[in-house]
């Protein structure tokens, strides 16, 4: 009675220990504070694409509607999030032991005992996987959690580049908007031209050469008109991949609002490089290669196994197992080497990419404040002493001091002026939206989970 007691005791207490061994992931810390990001972003893609709340671009849409509107639909920032979940999903499959639990049943057929004293019932460690120490789970879940910041970073990246390639798109969107207008009110204005100059080069009053001269320039104004209107279609095709739409979906043409950088140069560089999320995604890709490293280090710790059983009433066993690594020495040095060299080669990605995007800095800087003092210009004195000519030149035109011919002409140049103030404000929004991807700045906040 004693022994089957033994026995019974023996049935349940044995288990426990391999069950808890081989059931256990050792999540390293951090890692619930990175899928509570994760699930931020996620409610985004809880629903499929045309189920979800999307801003609506009509007519009244800002450039800011159109950003909200790529960060809920554009598949390639979809992608990123999916990656970062799947790289999330990587951490308890490192952290937890390899293999599962074995279950095994013997019996002799003859021995003259009872057959329950003849059966032997074993539980143990899968035979064809070791149980690694504690402590490689616990480097191995620490390098994959470095990992997972790692790719939710670049899903912060893509959303920033995003932002940017939208501004862009709706920039180049408008000046072509903007300049086509421009291009048909000068078509206008040579044909007005041509028109007075027409009856005087018949009349003899005027050189014939003037008239080709001007029908031939009000060609090529037409051709220019023509064909900028035909770049319309391809610059809203690639807007709307952008925001996950049809090709031929309607687009309307706005302009980014014109906003001041915050801060000095020095603040916007300290910021890019506090806040860069290439650079962050970097750093926790070295922080992971630390861990590969000290991971490859730890080869050469034993693995075991463990064993339990009874047989039948007479006896209960337990066993174990230690692997000897150093059969594996040149193996495991030729890992450490190899994990040292990952590490390097990705500290010097990591430092080449703080020079790389510090001078990507300093030229979109200058050519920001370049292009301020070259639209200060342009507003503050030639487009409003164009304009002044343009007044001058109809007062005296109606108080018959000057021909037509010359009030047309100060018109044109009018349009000019607002050509060039027209481009540099899109150069602006290009070059304002390069800084803001690069130091972090979200124009999509008040969306934002």
């Amino acid at each position: 009675m004693g022994r089957g007691g033994r026995g019974g005791d023996m049935k349940q207490g044995l288990p426990l220990p391999l069950l808890l061994l081989s059931a256990c992931a050792i999540h390293p810390e951090g890692e619930d504070a990175e899928r509570d990001r994760a699930a931020a972003y996620g409610s985004a893609y809880a629903r499929s694409l045309d189920e979800r709340e999307l801003p609506v671009l009509g007519a009244g849409a800002t450039a800011a509607d159109y950003v909200r509107h790529a960060l809920l639909a554009n598949g390639e920032l979809e992608q990123r999030y999916y990656e970062w979940v799947a790289a999330l999903e990587r951490i308890p499959q490192e952290a937890s032991p390899p293999g599962t639990l074995a279950l095994s049943f013997s019996h002799m057929l003859d021995g003259g005992a009872s057959a329950w004293d003849r059966t032997t019932l074993a539980l143990q460690t899968d035979p064809m996987e070791n149980l690694p120490l504690p402590s490689k789970l616990e480097t191995a879940g620490r390098r994959a959690l470095e990992e997972a910041r790692a790719a939710g970073l670049r899903f912060d990246e893509m959303r920033y580049e995003l932002q940017r390639r939208v501004l862009v798109a709706c920039a180049e969107l408008a000046l072509l908007d903007e300049v086509a207008g421009i291009a048909e009110e000068n078509a206008a204005l040579i044909e007005l031209l041509a028109a007075v100059a027409e009856p005087r080069a018949r009349g003899g009053l005027a050189p014939q050469q003037d008239l080709v001269k001007l029908q031939r320039e009000l060609d090529l104004a037409r051709n220019e008109l023509r064909n900028l209107r035909a770049g319309a279609p391809g610059l809203q095709a690639e807007l709307n991949a952008l925001l996950g739409r049809e090709p031929q979906a309607p687009v309307t043409a706005v302009w980014p609002l014109q906003r001041a950088l915050e801060g000095t140069d020095e603040q916007l560089l300290a910021r890019i490089a506090q806040r860069n999320p290439r650079l962050l995604g970097l750093d926790h890709e070295l922080a992971g290669g630390e861990q590969g490293l000290e991971l490859a280090r730890q080869e050469y710790l034993p693995d075991f196994a463990l064993s339990a059983g009874i047989v039948g009433s007479v006896s209960q066993f337990v066993g174990g197992m230690l692997t000897l690594p150093f059969l594996r020495r040149e193996a495991i040095e030729g890992g450490i080497a190899q994990a040292r060299a990952e590490l390097a080669a990705i500290a010097a990605l990591r430092r080449q990419a703080g020079l790389d995007l510090a001078a990507r800095a300093v030229l979109e800087l200058y050519l920001l404040r370049n292009l301020d003092r070259q639209l200060e210009l342009y507003a503050g004195s030639l487009l409003p002493r164009t304009e002044q000519l343009v007044d001058l030149s109809r007062a005296a035109y109606t108080a018959g001091q000057v021909p037509l011919v010359e009030l047309l002409e100060s018109q044109r140049m009018l349009l000019e002026v607002r050509r060039v103030a027209a481009q540099l404000r899109a150069e602006r929004v290009k070059a304002l939206a390069e800084l803001e991807a690069l130091s972090a700045s979200d124009l999509s906040q008040p969306a934002d989970p």
